[in-house]
């Protein structure tokens, strides 16, 4: 059986499983080059289609994320062009305030359709989406229907919707090595801001393990509104600017944010019955926290909304263990991209293991959607290395290398080059662009798009910032570590697999020098990349080179992309960041070193 998975949300993608294994995986924001592009994924869409052809596979069935879509993000989507400024008229006086309180907001829609940056017709036939009201689940639908038949020429016929949590669920679940699965009674938790009406929910393996059960779930699960918000009221953009609040938070004082806690966040919520509850919420959450926390430092806030996330999971976990006889969780939506929320939870003592898969927010639910319509008849997620390519087809790799960097008064192209070479590099603090094969699905690069370096070189974390990132001066990198090593370097107790940068650990004192350009500058916890040889060969290869030279099995990992972009795709977007950046190397496919002059 074959299925196509459409997220046509936030965070759009689409996805494609060919029996029973996951084969592409498009992120639609790396084609529009708006980072966490919300809409339909049309050029996402095209490029399955596309290879959909080529291998003449037949489509079973398509499943669109989301069974009661909101209209008005497909009217005006903005997410792809709101500042920090219309967020906080959004969420203020002239949007949110007056709708919760059962005030006329037309005025205010009338002018965002006005608005020369609301390109909704970017994805979707404007005059086709203004003809259907708000509400009329059943025409929007059978419209994305429509317009996914039209684009597949008649290809696809057999069209569903799936609902948002049961595809976060089954992503959580089937995304896993089917050895945990049979092995273990495994409890999947999904927590994000909304979708389909829902915030949270809870599910158990049914007794064959070849299903999930949902046991419940719930819409008053606002710990991720709560974040949202205060990311917003901290001047950053709320549904992309999360991991700053939780890069500052290691930086605040406990005393002030344990006081700023018990003040402002702790009513807000509460666990009863294994779920998410409103405590004292206010109407107006945004309001309610603009007001309070006013008065306190931003460190000092970042470390409360730590807390309050931290506290609420732990207690949800507690009592869903005391309930079900449950150790193990497997955590998806947007709340499981909280590392340090998630190095807690792997820390109670009653947890054996937490399972994090890639990127759990929105942009994984067509993958979600492929595992719903699938199920148990499907692999787990070995390979996430399922967006474009690097090359095309059309030219050798040498040629389109030349046709690229054939300016020889700005490069120079070196072949044959040995991966011995690129770890001496590293070893001698220079900062190595990485671009090879298929690009990884997520928000995370994981050595097919990275830039590298020496990870006991603080030096190098200025050097990066001012070459490429430009990144706030708290934020930290990252580090992928070869796995059979990391035990030198990271405690891991309870051997707790991270393969995916989606869990926070503590480093050990004795070997932080080695590597203390990938961890947090504050706190000194990772977020590691556990590398196994037969997830990335070259990857593992190159920084194992490293290691023979080095005596560090690891190197500080970041993205390859502009500041304010997604991670670059294919060779022409590589070529772009390289050429309007400070970065002096880039190594193509594990062969090709291209340097500037």
């Amino acid at each position: 059986m074959n299925f196509l998975g459409i997220n046509a949300g936030h965070g759009a993608s689409c996805a494609l499983m060919v029996n029973g294994k996951i084969k592409l995986v498009y992120q639609e924001e790396r084609f529009t080059k708006i980072k966490n592009f919300g809409g339909y994924p049309r050029k996402s869409i095209e490029n399955c289609l596309k290879y959909i052809r080529q291998e003449k596979i037949n489509i079973n069935i398509a499943a669109f994320v989301n069974t009661n879509p909101n209209l008005n993000f497909y009217k005006y989507p903005i997410s792809n062009y709101f500042n920090v400024k219309d967020y906080k008229d959004f969420y203020g006086d002239k949007y949110y305030s007056k709708l919760i309180a059962n005030k006329s907001v037309k005025k205010y829609l009338d002018n965002l359709n006005k608005d020369k940056r609301n390109k909704s017709s970017i994805s979707l036939e404007k005059k086709k989406l203004n003809l259907i009201k708000d509400g009329e689940f059943n025409k929007l639908n059978h419209f994305l229907k429509s317009t996914l038949q039209k684009q597949s020429k008649g290809l696809i016929k057999n069209i569903v919707f799936a609902d948002h949590h049961t595809c976060h669920a089954h992503y959580a679940y089937f995304s896993l090595s089917r050895k945990e699965i049979k092995k273990n009674k495994i409890c999947v938790l999904t927590i994000d801001s909304q979708g389909d009406g829902i915030n949270q929910s809870l599910w158990l393996p049914s007794k064959n393990k070849k299903n999930i059960i949902n046991i419940n779930r719930t819409n008053t699960c606002d710990i991720a509104r709560v974040y949202k918000l205060v990311t917003l009221i901290l001047s950053m953009k709320p549904n992309e600017h999360e991991y700053k609040i939780m890069g500052m938070a290691p930086y605040s004082k406990d005393k002030y944010s344990k006081e700023i806690y018990e003040k402002v966040f702790k009513n807000i919520l509460k666990v009863k019955n294994c779920k998410v509850v409103h405590k004292n919420r206010p109407k107006n959450l945004y309001n309610f926290l603009k007001e309070n926390l006013e008065q306190y430092r931003f460190d000092n806030i970042s470390g409360a909304v730590q807390i309050f996330v931290e506290k609420i999971t732990t207690d949800l976990l507690k009592q869903i263990n005391s309930k079900y006889k449950v150790n193990r969780f497997s955590i998806s939506g947007g709340v499981s991209m909280n590392i340090k929320a998630n190095k807690v939870l792997s820390e109670l003592s009653f947890v054996k293991k937490i399972y994090v898969p890639p990127t759990g927010t929105d942009d994984s639910l067509s993958i979600g959607a492929c595992y719903y319509l699938s199920k148990s008849n499907s692999e787990s997620l070995n390979n996430i290395y399922l967006g474009q390519n690097l090359f095309t087809n059309k030219h050798t790799i040498e040629e389109q290398i030349y046709f690229k960097f054939k300016n020889k008064k700005k490069f120079l192209i070196k072949k044959n080059v040995s991966q011995n070479l690129i770890a001496r590099l590293l070893l001698n603090g220079e900062i190595i662009a990485i671009a090879q094969g298929r690009e990884e699905f997520g928000a995370r690069a994981l050595g097919n798009r990275s830039i590298i370096a020496n990870p006991s070189h603080n030096n190098v974390i200025k050097t990066i910032n001012e070459m490429i990132k430009n990144r706030d001066f708290w934020m930290p990198f990252a580090l992928s570590i070869i796995y059979e090593k990391h035990k030198n370097f990271i405690i891991n107790k309870k051997q707790i697999l991270s393969e995916f940068m989606t869990i926070g650990y503590d480093t050990k004192k004795k070997n932080l020098h080695k590597i203390k350009a990938g961890t947090h500058p504050y706190d000194f916890t990772v977020r590691p990349q556990m590398l196994k040889l037969d997830k990335n060969k070259n990857y593992y290869n190159l920084i194992n080179k490293f290691y023979e030279l080095s005596g560090i099995p690891a190197v500080l990992n970041t993205s390859l992309n502009l500041h304010g972009y997604p991670i670059s795709s294919d060779l022409n977007d590589v070529y772009k960041t390289f050429k309007n950046s400070g970065l002096k190397y880039l190594f193509l496919e594990n062969k090709h070193l291209i340097l500037k002059k």
